[in-house]
């Protein structure tokens, strides 16, 4: 009788940690291409400016995560990232300076609602469910530089003064101090998989937010999370 009680106990332990929620780590990968860029402005003379960007591409992010499932239906669970990616960038006027290498990248939070579609159980290993869900997200991000960005670097707005005055770190430090702020909304579906305390997700992100990523509205992206059930 005891073995008996001991083994339902233990099949209902893995329900049972889950009842509150969850937190741990997050680990991601953007599936979009920022391609290499060339703009230009006239200074006269037969003379122009140029600003060249070299093409990145699948940003990596890393960050963490928090969700709660006590609620009836639904679950309530936010993550916050950190993304980057490393672009090189030049300027011509005709006197060049660079290629300087800087990273694009973004501070993003993500609120979501999540519901589960299908339960799966193994009795005392695991469980696992599929899930799908929406939300809210916000952004900080840094800017691709461009020739606009380079003219309010110039002394008095001139494209055709002399860019050896400015150093790389000073382009650095002025990409840095004009992030752009950015939200949206996603959808998101995928797996959460359950082995007693340990807890993970598989899941596909689609984002849609303007002004995040240079040249594109939405993009999506492929996420590991694991961390503990309490």
């Amino acid at each position: 009788m005891k073995k008996i009680f001991a083994t339902i106990l233990i099949a209902m332990l893995p329900a049972s940690i889950s009842a509150i929620g969850g937190f741990g780590l997050q680990v991601g990968q953007g599936m979009v291409t920022v391609g290499a860029t060339e703009s230009d402005r006239d200074l006269g003379l037969g003379i122009k400016a140029v600003m060249t960007t070299t093409e990145f591409s699948n940003p990596i992010a890393v960050g963490g995560y928090i969700y709660i499932d006590a609620i009836p239906f639904i679950d309530l669970e936010a993550d916050i990232n950190l993304v980057g990616q490393e672009y090189n960038f030049g300027f011509n006027n005709p006197t060049e300076i660079g290629p300087y290498k800087f990273g694009w990248g973004s501070v993003s939070t993500y609120v979501t609602i999540r519901k589960s579609a299908l339960g799966l159980s193994i009795p005392i290993l695991a469980k696992a469910k599929l899930f799908y869900g929406g939300g809210y997200n916000q952004h900080m991000v840094t800017p691709l530089m461009t020739i606009d960005l380079m003219e309010e670097m110039m002394p008095d707005g001139d494209l055709g003064a002399n860019p050896t005055d400015i150093s790389e770190e000073d382009l650095i430090e002025f990409l840095d101090e004009n992030k752009i702020e950015s939200s949206g909304i996603h959808v998101q579906a995928g797996l959460q998989f359950k082995v007693l305390m340990l807890d993970s997700f598989l899941f596909y992100r689609h984002t849609f937010a303007t002004d995040l990523v240079p040249d594109a509205d939405a993009f999506g992206s492929l996420n590991f999370r694991i961390g503990l059930g309490i």
